[in-house]
């Protein structure tokens, strides 16, 4: 029994499956699994809050509303170009990189989506129906 359990461990540290542990890889990784944490909860947050409150009809928002939405949903855009670039390279670094690289990407595609996230949250709280303009 210890003998197979010692073959696993020396086939593991031969380099099949390696985790390079500096300081960098160590805080990419940290900040990853901190940002996903944070977009789980500001995304559970976004769909507990749309689904408690009531929105305006299109019909009733204002000019400045709908001028607000408008350059939200602009720049919401383009995070979330910038958010899908990210993760096509995360794929590709999945097959053809290192796994600090794709831990890098796919924090930087984790930010993305917390932004874009927030500004989901403005437009809706822009045509929200209790919001007093």
């Amino acid at each position: 029994q210890l003998h197979f359990s010692t073959r696993i461990f020396d086939w593991l540290m031969k380099g099949t499956i390696r985790l390079s542990l500096d300081p960098i890889s160590t805080l990419v990784y940290v900040a990853l699994l901190i940002l996903t944490i944070y977009n789980i909860r500001l995304s559970w947050n976004l769909a507990k809050l749309k689904s408690s409150v009531a929105v305006k009809p299109f019909e009733s928002l204002s000019s400045l509303e709908l001028n607000e939405i408008e350059k939200i949903n602009h720049d919401r855009r383009k995070w979330s170009i910038v958010g899908n670039i990210f993760f096509v390279l995360s794929l590709v670094l999945a097959f053809a990189g290192t796994l600090n690289q794709l831990a890098y990407f796919l924090t930087l595609y984790t930010v993305c989506n917390i932004i874009v996230v927030k500004y989901n949250t403005q437009t809706f709280n822009v045509i929200r129906a209790d919001r007093h303009s």
